[in-house]
């Protein structure tokens, strides 16, 4: 890593692991003076090192000993050699805070925390460096008077232990995070540090912990009780905070805040919690501790206070209106995935809500949402590896054979519920050249679904070249899919399993959205067919997807929530690998290439638009258009033999791309999908996809 740096402007500084050995000679740190053991910046062109702490100083500090200006970072006292340090009236050459108002100097040891230059790892890392600690899971008794040596409890429960010095630690405190944020101090984060009585910034007694979270700009500190009140982190969801009103000053009555619980600005008078200093709203202190909403598929969403310290994903936008998420603020999000939304949007769009606790309700919302479901397969055989269970064999309703597990992968395998690549593991029939994958495997019978009013059933074929028309997406298929028996709405289960309020895309940098009202996306259509419309004004103009730059006539549409892209649902689910006759390799899809200077598709020999997405292959430099490299009906699977009862011989599907044979029936070229005899002295062929010429078979 390559940095710009005040203090060496001459050239650029780069991060190394570990300093090399100069003429044999320690090196010297030109911030501190100190020596340079382990990592460090380094400028490759001059003798110039900082330790990586040194390098990283603040530029502005607050301290009580000067409490009038602030100090600032300079990388040589100025205007004389040296200096004096107003703190311990030792001289200085290098880094030293500077006031240049009253002419005060701290050099960078006095200006920041005993141990702060020094260590950087967690407690059980630096609090016995002796010998190592061992992990004793068992909540065994200690001894009367034994106590841990970070917070000086008594020891209970599972803790890090050395034999040989009869230290103690408890496991919470040997793991104490090194770094964390708090409401209370919200400007800076605090560093975890060795504590020499160091005064509490919030409960103002003196800490008698060996360790202590300080700011290292405004001398904030937090024993490790303040740190972590048992509001914040309860073990027991029976304690609560403890709010109580700022009224009484009359200055309070017109204060402005922003209120911790759900991120907005408030005027008035807050509440604040006694235990742990956050602010609210009145109408905040009552929240709901859980929501169930009908724009998120999983069962209920969890409000937090603290979302850095509970949501890992990188998702920091809101599922329901789009916008981005203050994470130092209060947020309803799912325990499931990576779902987050404001408080506001949350309560608006919240079906019902219940208390945070509460096994039954907990229960009952789960119920709720799974009403309607049932497995779609029967378990044949299973074995289990300790608590871990594998399905071995299955009866599945959409085939006649028992599917067995199967965990080799043929590249040119396609499962027949999604019509997508297969991946492992998947289930296989023995008897004939039938696949499903897990995923499609596992998806429920029958499923009560966020987007739809009625229950949707999953079905199959009832032969080998029924094929349907997808509603959300409108390609063919022949794959599984959900239908609603009481207005026909058909998804095949590709879309189907697509469908989620937010997802990362391989083909832009931000996260992509369904628009706020899902409701209207698969509107039953009661006694009609078709999609209706997803926005809630028709006459709005039907928006243009980013990676093929067609108009989507489905309207179903994913937005990004920074920029203008959208992605319709055609692109949305277009496999990211494929395979085609011309290249021996798979093609995988691209979404830009810096050195397309004369594209052109392989296949069709025709011009590509740079812009728009591509199969590519980089081996063999084969680039093609996506409906070139997929084929017309890529959610089709062609082959397999079928027999009719007005035609003598099996019929196969085939693609006629070329050598258009007149089909039989109706005497046109058959250039699309069509069903031909098998048998090599019979010439007979119909269009799979004209009804009356298909229907002339049955």
């Amino acid at each position: 890593m390559e940095v710009e740096h005040f203090s060496h402007p001459y050239h650029p500084l780069i991060l190394i692991n570990q300093i090399l050995e100069y003429s044999c000679e320690l090196v010297m740190c030109s911030g501190c003076e100190g020596p340079i053991w382990g990592s460090c910046y380094s400028c490759t062109s001059c003798y110039f090192f900082l330790h990586k702490k040194c390098a990283e100083l603040p530029r502005e500090i607050k301290r009580r000993i000067h409490r009038r200006h602030p100090l600032h970072l300079l990388a040589k006292p100025p205007y004389k050699i040296e200096c004096y340090c107003n703190r311990c009236n030792k001289t200085w050459k290098s880094f030293i805070y500077h006031c240049s108002f009253c002419e005060f100097d701290l050099d960078i040891k006095c200006a920041f925390q005993p141990g702060f230059l020094e260590v950087d790892s967690q407690a059980h890392q630096f609090a016995h460096k002796d010998h190592p600690l061992v992990l004793n899971e068992e909540k065994e008794y200690h001894g009367e008077g034994v106590v841990c040596s970070v917070c000086k409890e008594p020891m209970s429960g599972p803790s890090y232990s050395c034999t040989s010095c009869n230290v103690f630690l408890h496991k919470k405190c040997a793991e104490l995070p090194p770094e964390i944020k708090r409401h209370i101090h919200p400007e800076h984060p605090l560093r975890l540090l060795p504590n020499h009585h160091m005064i509490c910034s919030f409960c103002k007694e003196t800490c008698y912990e060996s360790f202590a979270y300080c700011c290292f700009v405004c001398e904030f500190n937090l024993h490790i009780k303040c740190a972590f009140p048992p509001c914040v982190y309860a073990a027991d969801q029976d304690q609560g905070h403890q709010f109580r009103s700022l009224l009484n000053p009359r200055s309070f009555k017109s204060i402005s805040f922003t209120c911790n619980a759900c991120g907005t600005d408030g005027y008035g008078s807050p509440f604040m919690c006694t235990m742990c200093q956050l602010v609210v709203h009145e109408e905040c202190i009552s929240l709901p501790g859980t929501l169930k909403t009908a724009l998120h598929h999983h069962p209920r969403i969890i409000h937090t206070y603290h979302p850095q310290q509970c949501i890992e994903s990188i998702n920091k936008y809101c599922g329901i209106c789009c916008r981005e998420v203050d994470t130092e603020y209060g947020v309803y999000y799912c325990p499931d995935c990576d779902f987050v939304a404001h408080v506001n949007c949350s309560r608006e769009y919240g079906d019902s809500a219940t208390e945070t606790g509460g096994e039954n309700e907990e229960e009952q919302s789960v119920t709720v949402d799974d009403q309607f479901m049932e497995p779609s397969f029967r378990v044949v055989r299973e074995i289990k590896h300790g608590e871990e269970r594998i399905i071995e064999e299955i009866e599945h309703f959409s085939h006649q054979h028992n599917l067995i597990l199967i965990d080799k992968v043929d590249d040119d395998l396609k499962c027949d519920g999604c019509m997508l690549p297969i991946s492992t593991p998947f289930y296989s029939c023995a008897s004939c050249n039938f696949f499903l994958d897990k995923t499609c495997m596992e998806l429920p019978r029958r499923k009560k679904w966020q987007y739809h009013e009625n229950q949707l059933i999953l079905s199959r074929s009832r032969g080998p070249y029924e094929l349907f028309y997808c509603d959300v997406c409108n390609q063919t298929s022949h794959g599984l899919r959900y239908k609603c028996n009481v207005c026909a709405l058909r998804i095949d289960v590709r879309c189907f399993k697509s469908l989620k309020d937010s997802f990362k895309h391989g083909g832009h940098e931000h996260p992509l959205n369904l628009p706020t009202d899902r409701k209207s996306i698969l509107r039953c259509r009661i006694g009609g067919y078709g999609l209706p419309p997803l926005l809630a004004d028709d006459t709005e103009i039907i928006p243009h997807c980013s990676g093929c730059c067609v108009s989507e006539e489905s309207k179903v549409f994913f937005k990004c929530a920074v920029c203008d892209f959208k992605l319709g649902m055609k692109c949305a689910t277009v496999p990211y690998k494929a395979r085609h006759k011309y290249d021996d390799h798979p093609l995988f899809l691209t979404y830009i290439n810096e050195n397309d200077y004369q594209p052109s598709c392989i296949i069709c020999e025709k011009d590509r638009d740079p812009k728009l997405w591509f199969y590519r292959c980089e081996e063999c430099d084969f680039d093609a258009h996506p409906e070139c490299a997929l084929g017309r009906d890529p959610y089709v699977k062609l082959g397999g033999v079928h027999t009719y009862r007005k035609h003598p011989h099996p019929l196969v599907l085939v693609d006629k791309t070329e050598d258009y044979a007149a089909c039989d029936t109706c005497g046109e070229p058959c250039d699309d999908l069509a069903l031909e005899c098998t048998d090599t002295e019979c010439s007979f062929i119909v269009h799979r996809k004209r009804g009356q010429c298909f229907y002339s078979l049955l």
